[in-house]
């Protein structure tokens, strides 16, 4: 299977720089991760080893699990757009005035890119730990909190407020800061409600890659929408 060199919108952000390659999806592998979205019993490393697959970079310094999501989510919409070329996303809304049905269909190859914003402040200052390291989402942190909840006896796929916690530590941790550490931190209160508050603010305000967002007009009203859409994984890989 060929891979083809491609850029992600994020790497002016890793310490280390190298290259990225992707590769269209198989037949084989679209029917593995359409079936995988069906499974009661499935996890993120089970997605993180199929995406292993299509994405290589040439530096074993930057692990794939390092790589941020927002690039990730980029290449995905690459592959996809190698593997349908001619077969559009198709996006479903309802139409917020007259309720109508609005099919949008998605042309892969013109799609909006938001590059970072290297203004925006890599650091943040917590009320009780002072000025701390801030990042974005790592592919390999859902790993983290899922080992972490699972020792804890948490189920973060019914509590989404504590895994939207724990992903919260995980962006200020240090180099070699566990989130155990973390956790006891935010559980006897030297991280507070605030220091996350402002984490949320700085992550929402951090956003690069895809812009998720169309312009949708009715076919019945005539009234014309900006929509935001956010997409699976499995949604990629299907051309229905």
């Amino acid at each position: 299977m060929e891979y083809k060199a491609t850029d992600i919108p994020g790497k002016i952000l890793y310490d280390k720089q190298f290259n990225v390659q992707i590769r269209p999806v198989t037949p084989i592998e679209q029917k593995y991760i359409v079936s995988l979205s069906q499974k009661e019993q499935k996890t993120t490393l089970d997605y993180i080893n199929f995406l292993k697959k299509l994405i290589i970079t040439d530096n074993p310094e930057v692990p794939f699990e390092e790589l941020y999501w927002y690039d990730i989510q980029y290449l995905l919409y690459r592959i996809r757009y190698m593997t349908y070329p001619k077969f559009p996303l198709k996006l479903g809304f309802k139409c917020l005035d007259c309720g109508e049905t609005i099919m949008h269909e998605m042309n892969i190859g013109a799609l909006e890119i938001n590059e970072p914003d290297l203004s925006k402040p890599r650091t943040i200052v917590l009320d009780n730990l002072g000025e701390c390291p801030i990042r974005n989402k790592y592919v390999g942190d859902d790993l983290i909190v899922e080992d972490f909840a699972k020792r804890k006896g948490i189920d973060v796929t019914e509590d989404i407020q504590m895994r939207v916690l724990l992903l919260d530590l995980l962006l200020i941790s240090k180099k070699g800061q566990t989130l155990d550490e973390l956790y006891a931190l935010a559980e006897d209160g030297t991280i507070t409600a605030s220091d996350i508050a402002n984490v949320e603010e700085w992550f929402t305000s951090n956003v690069w890659g895809i812009k998720e967002e169309v312009t949708v007009k009715c076919k019945k009203c005539n009234k014309e929408a900006s929509r935001g859409y956010v997409l699976s994984i499995e949604d990629f890989f299907s051309i229905i």
